[in-house]
């Protein structure tokens, strides 16, 4: 399953097109990029769609796939992308679980990466010094 987007195919849109397709190579997704047989609509699909600019995004514009929307823009992903599942958990496992969220909302994927390899490391280097 792929995510897919259209837009009028406009000046304005054509341009907005263009960086769509230059921020989704930056970020090295496949998006192919394709017009309606009439050139009236552009589109847009691949596995995941990047939109830059939060305004540039409309409801119209998706076709297939979920909006989320992230601090620098939205990702457009395909609906198969994520599943929900019903658990219970103990309280003690839901408490750890909302301080483990809580700690990582503000903090990058680099940032976190990079806390989990010093603790590595930090514990590594305890376990090879006792020795």
């Amino acid at each position: 399953m792929k995510a897919k987007i259209k837009m009028k195919n406009s000046i304005e849109n054509q341009s907005i097109a263009r960086n769509i397709r230059d921020a989704n190579r930056e970020r090295s997704n496949t998006a192919e990029i394709s017009f309606s047989k009439d050139l009236s609509e552009i589109y847009f699909e691949g596995d995941e769609i990047w939109i830059p600019e939060k305004q540039w995004f409309t409801e119209e514009m998706l076709v297939e796939g979920q909006a989320k929307e992230r601090e620098e823009g939205i990702e457009i992903q395909p609906v198969d992308k994520g599943k929900t599942v019903n658990i219970h958990l103990d309280a003690d496992l839901v408490a750890e679980l909302n301080d483990i969220k809580n700690h990582v909302m503000s903090k990058s994927q680099h940032d976190i990466v990079l806390e989990l390899f010093k603790k590595g490391i930090d514990q590594y280097n305890k376990e090879h010094n006792d020795n």
